[in-house]
């Protein structure tokens, strides 16, 4: 009998022992589904619980980048408004199409020399001061251009806030150097960049419309009041941001001719320089010849600039994508390839039709405008990294004297007396597909993506 007892002993044993098992995984799943599922929280609770989000800046960089963008919006739309007003001034001054060209090129060329002799100076002082100075410069140029009698005085004024607008260019982009870590420059310079697009849709038709319905200087003072108003500000709540004076001094000269000896960075600035002719070839003129050939009114003029200024900000996004996703070299040649067609569009009188005249002209600001994404990634993906920030700032005045060249040059091919049509624009649309062409080809020298 015992004998029959031990066997049971050990059923009841194992019996015992799996029982345990079995308990231990419904506790195991008890346990996972309470951790997967957790109790609902109370509105209070969840509050408390929710996850923190980081800041993509401080509070300071917010208010330095608000301050930024404002100053490049007064000195896009400073730059900008003059050339629809081309008609007006024309008449308001008395003076040939050619004259007018140059009021255009004065400004990028005065911005040229400014740009190359803030290099050697730039860095000595600290970067508010040196944007303060710059400021104060571009708003009394603003006053004199809003109070200049006659073409030679207003010709002086452009030439005075070119030489100090150009000097802002570069030290906003040294603040962001300066003042945001690396991984967020890129979207630094993206919230700086919007004022550019703002300037096109909201600035520059504004400007047209005080032009057009009270009297034509009247946007210079405005330009000159909001600046004064943004002065103010930077003023009180900007940091000094004094920093690079306290590190090695770097020999300027040494580094510009480091820049200019490579043989990537000749071929850039070529590129560059073929690029900005192409364009502001046509750019000054293409109001003057709506006007004046194509009998576009005071009231359609600011509708034009609208319609490119939206289509802009839309299109400029897209080929950000494509050139990261097909590459710099092949964008840039397709965009090139496309931008021939509004070049002879907006340059010849096709057509008096309204909505025909502002798709050629919105057709003209998308390839245009679009051309530059390619080609700034082009440069920083060629540039050699250690020479990035002088190349970039010599870069600056590399374009700012292809748009001087471009204008002239169309000065001279251009004729028409005060209030008459011009004539010869057609063969400016013809020299800006060659330079078009030039830089297309330069730019397939490259490997890069």
């Amino acid at each position: 009998m015992p004998i029959k007892k031990k066997p049971a002993k050990k059923a009841s044993a194992k019996r015992s022992v799996k029982k345990p098992a079995k308990n231990t995984r419904r506790s195991a799943a008890k346990r996972e589904k309470s951790i997967a599922a957790p109790a609902p929280l109370s509105p209070e609770g969840a509050a408390n619980h929710a996850p923190i989000k980081e800041r993509i800046f401080t509070r300071t960089q917010w208010t330095v980048l608000l301050v930024l963008s404002f100053i490049q919006f007064f000195h896009i739309v400073d730059f900008m408004v003059l050339m629809p007003l081309n008609k007006k001034f024309e008449l308001f001054f008395n003076i040939t199409t050619n004259q007018f060209g140059w009021l255009v090129s004065s400004y990028t060329l005065a911005a040229f020399v400014s740009g190359i002799a803030g290099t050697f100076f730039i860095d000595r002082i600290s970067r508010k001061r040196s944007m303060m100075l710059a400021f104060i410069g571009f708003i009394a140029g603003n006053l004199l251009c809003a109070a200049a009698p006659g073409f030679k005085s207003f010709l002086i004024a452009r030439v005075m806030t070119g030489a100090f607008g150009g000097l802002l260019s570069g030290i906003s982009f040294a603040i962001i150097g300066d003042l945001i870590e690396p991984a967020k420059r890129g979207r630094a310079t993206g919230i700086l960049m919007m004022s550019f697009s703002v300037a096109a849709v909201l600035g520059v038709p504004l400007g047209i419309w005080f032009a057009h319905n009270f009297f034509l200087q009247l946007p210079y003072y405005l330009i000159a009041l909001g600046s004064g108003a943004v002065l103010v500000l930077a003023y009180l709540r900007m940091p000094t941001m004094a920093h690079h004076l306290f590190g090695p001094r770097q020999n300027v000269v040494k580094q510009i001719v480091a820049v200019m000896s490579d043989e990537k960075h000749q071929r850039l600035y070529l590129l560059m320089t073929c690029h900005f002719i192409a364009g502001f070839s046509i750019i000054p003129y293409i109001a003057g010849f709506m006007q004046k050939n194509n009998g576009i009114t005071d009231a359609q003029l600011p509708i034009i600039y609208l319609a490119g200024g939206i289509a802009t900000i839309v299109t400029s996004p897209i080929m950000g994508y494509l050139t990261d996703r097909l590459g710099s070299v092949k964008v840039y040649t397709w965009l090139s390839i496309l931008t021939i067609l509004p070049f002879i569009l907006v340059t010849y009188e096709f057509t008096k039709n309204f909505p025909l005249l502002m798709l050629f002209t919105t057709l003209f600001f998308i390839f245009v405008s679009g051309r530059m994404v390619p080609a700034m990634a082009l440069l920083n993906n060629t540039v050699n990294p250690s020479l990035r920030g002088t190349f970039m700032s010599l870069n600056g005045s590399v374009q700012q004297l292809a748009m001087s060249m471009g204008a002239i040059a169309a000065s001279f091919m251009i004729s028409a007396p005060p209030g008459q049509p011009m004539r010869n624009y057609f063969w400016v649309g013809i020299f800006g597909v060659v330079f078009n062409i030039a830089a297309l080809l330069i730019a397939n020298t490259f490997k890069t993506k």
